[in-house]
């Protein structure tokens, strides 16, 4: 089965300019703005979750696309605009808005779902009224 591109050489950098507008709003709809994620808490689970999400939706439209078109430059530059995406929103989220200085992940980042507490929670369990 031969690749040929349903699309001609000019149509087919127009089709992959705006891939890569579709996969930027995507980010920037489901994320936010670069911005805000870089002055938000380090290493946030819910901005994390929403990084993978896009990246999962961002992903799937640019090979959809590409293999309706059959086109390899909207592959390629989609591909390139979701790693750049994912280069500067995963050093936004790591980095300490105070500092600027990336923060690893905690331990509890990482903790099963059963073993997360909300610290509302535990002030209602425990009848302290702060």
């Amino acid at each position: 089965m031969a690749f040929k591109s349903y699309l001609k050489p000019e149509g087919s950098v127009i089709a992959g300019l705006a891939v890569m507008g579709v996969v930027f709003s995507i980010y920037q709809l489901t994320i936010g703005p670069n911005v805000q994620v870089a002055m938000s808490e380090a290493n946030h689970p819910s901005i994390e979750s929403a990084r993978k999400k896009a990246g999962y939706e961002s992903a799937i439209l640019v090979a959809g696309i590409g293999l309706i078109a059959k086109d390899a430059n909207i592959i390629i530059l989609g591909s390139a605009s979701i790693i750049g995406m994912e280069l500067s929103y995963r050093h936004a989220i790591m980095a300490h808005p105070e500092t600027g200085k990336m923060v690893p992940p905690s331990e509890s980042t990482y903790a099963p779902a059963g073993a997360a507490v909300s610290s509302q929670y535990e002030q209602e369990a425990s009848g302290v009224q702060y």
